[in-house]
């Protein structure tokens, strides 16, 4: 396979866990940054799966579209030669249960039949390939990646694989031919043009720059970063090692997510991370990677497509 869109946490995941390794999140965002993290994690996992596809076939990951003031977000999808195939994934475990059109959690509550995601945005897919004029067919399929999850009640559904059901569905999909066309670019291209990289606050927790705690957070778990040699920090946490200039990037990153109304500057960033880089490093990463504007003291940094 060839990623065309990588798999990254989403601006969602990074805001909400920005917080959470700076401040104190109220319950329910501590809830729902739980959520998403487990997502992420079982997006994670069906791409390690569909690494196992051939070179030629062209993935993409995380893709968000308005479509009529509609939003539709896929976790992956694939090219194939004469169609698209598109993945719904979910990281349940434990023993589930449908009976009709109900599913039932494991604790024995009715919850949100997860196949009626696909069926909402099936349509609105539709209309997004018929508006960008894209003729070309596509299956939606809904995964569940977790070992220890269980169906019970399930009948056979073509759009539904169960965790046993993933290494015969991906042979069928290794047996797929591909060859890119131009069509094939096309998509691509447009695919990528139209992804919206936004927020969706689910909970908006309340937060202020003066009360969080200043230093350098993972951008794999948000552990506290440590330095281990003069160019390379190292997460308390996962043990992920990180060189200077990825993980200063990484929390100006948080810094403009969260502070998106504060300028970007080298005393900014300097008090963001805690004085653990030097102000002169901080100058040199944010001219070597944004846009500088303005002089003397209202000198700051924005974004740039360089």
């Amino acid at each position: 396979m060839t990623v065309y869109k990588p798999l990254e946490a989403s601006t969602t995941l990074r805001f909400y866990r920005a917080i959470h390794t700076r401040t104190e999140l109220p319950p329910e965002s501590a809830y729902y940054l739980q959520s998403l993290q487990k997502g992420y994690n079982g997006e994670k996992n069906w791409a390690t799966y569909l690494n196992e596809l051939p070179e030629n076939i062209p993935i993409l990951y995380d893709l968000q579209f308005e479509v009529n003031q509609s939003s539709i977000q896929i976790d992956a999808l694939c090219i194939l030669q004469n169609k698209l195939v598109l993945f719904e994934v979910k990281n349940f475990k434990g023993n589930f249960t449908i009976d009709g059109d109900k599913w039932y959690s494991p604790s024995h509550k009715e919850m949100k039949n997860p196949l009626n995601q696909i069926k909402r945005a099936e349509p609105l897919f539709h209309q997004f390939l018929k508006k960008h004029q894209l003729n070309i067919p596509f299956d939606y399929y809904l995964i569940f990646v977790h070992p220890t999850f269980i169906l019970y009640g399930a009948s056979h559904q073509e759009q539904l694989i169960l965790p046993g059901q993933i290494p015969e569905f991906l042979d069928g999909l290794k047996q797929q031919t591909f060859s890119p066309p131009r069509m094939h670019t096309n998509i691509i291209d447009t695919l990528l043009t139209n992804h919206k990289n936004g927020i969706h606050l689910l909970h908006k927790p309340q937060y202020h720059f003066d009360q969080m705690v200043k230093g350098l957070f993972c951008g794999v778990c948000g552990g506290k970063m440590n330095r281990t040699h003069k160019m390379i920090f190292s997460c308390s946490g996962c043990h992920h090692p990180t060189s200077v200039n990825n993980i200063v990037l990484c929390n100006i990153q948080d810094y403009m997510t969260l502070f998106p109304e504060r300028k970007v500057t080298t005393a900014s960033i300097f008090e963001w991370v805690g004085g653990e880089v030097s102000a002169n490093a901080i100058k040199k990463i944010l001219y070597n990677n944004f846009e500088r504007t303005g002089k003397g003291k209202s000198t700051h940094y924005i974004k740039t497509d360089k």
